[in-house]
C-alpha cells in the first residue's frame, strides 16, 4: 500500500458515503458498482458532470470527490471499513449464460480457444454490511449449595479413607448449614411479625 494513499487516511464523509451505498443494496455489491455509484452520488452533490477518463492516464480520476479513485476505494476505504467490522467480503459463484460464454470466447485468441474451454462459472467477491451475530449469553451456572464448607471440591489427591472421612464431614457441615439458615429465617420472621 502506498504511503501517498495512507497519509491522508479515510475521511468521515468517504466512510459514510461508502457505508450508505453498501447498506442501500439488497445484496452484496461489487467494488466496481460501489465506485460507480459513489462517483454518481458525488457528481450529483457537487453538480459536476461525470467525465469518463481514459484508463491509460495516471492522474487521479476524481480529485474533488471523497472517493478519488478505484485504487483509493480498494486499498484504503474498504480495508478500513472491514477492519472496523462494519462490512465484510463475501464469496459467491456465478454461472455464465451461453451469450456471456460466447462473448468471452470472442475476446480470446485463437490459440486460447483451442485449449480448454472457458469455465462456465466464475468466482465473485463482493461487499456487504457485516451481519451482527447476536451474542448468546452464557448459561448461568447453578450455584452449588455448601461450597463454603467444601461441596464440589476435588479430593482425588487424598487416599480412600480420608476421602470417605472428608465426604462425611462435609455432609455433616451441610446439614448444620441448612439448620442455621432455617433458624435465621425463623428469627427474621419473628422479628418482622413483632414490628
Amino acid at each position: 500500500m502506498s504511503f501517498r494513499l495512507l497519509k491522508h487516511g479515510l475521511s468521515d464523509q468517504a466512510r459514510r458515503l461508502i457505508l450508505s451505498i453498501i447498506q442501500e443494496q439488497k445484496g452484496p455489491i461489487s467494488v466496481q458498482d460501489i465506485f460507480r455509484v459513489a462517483v454518481q452520488k458525488e457528481s450529483e452533490s457537487l453538480g459536476t458532470p461525470i467525465i469518463e477518463r481514459p484508463a491509460a492516464t495516471t492522474d487521479v480520476p476524481y480529485p474533488e470527490h471523497e472517493v478519488k479513485s478505484m485504487r483509493y476505494l480498494k486499498k484504503v476505504v474498504l480495508p478500513i471499513l472491514a477492519e472496523a467490522h462494519e462490512i465484510e467480503k463475501v464469496h459467491s459463484t456465478y454461472t455464465l449464460t451461453p451469450e456471456e460464454i460466447e462473448q468471452r470466447l470472442s475476446t480470446m485468441t485463437k490459440s486460447s480457444r483451442r485449449g480448454q474451454a472457458p469455465p462456465s462459472t466464475i468466482d465473485l467477491w463482493r461487499w456487504q454490511v457485516k451481519a451482527v451475530k447476536p451474542t448468546v449469553p452464557k448459561p448461568k451456572t447453578k450455584e452449588i449449595y455448601g461450597t463454603e464448607v467444601g461441596v464440589g471440591e476435588d479430593f482425588s489427591h487424598l487416599n480412600k479413607r480420608r476421602q470417605r472421612s472428608r465426604v462425611l464431614g462435609i455432609a455433616r457441615d451441610v446439614r448444620w448449614l441448612k439448620k442455621l439458615e432455617v433458624a435465621k429465617e425463623e428469627g427474621l420472621g419473628t422479628l418482622a411479625s413483632s414490628s
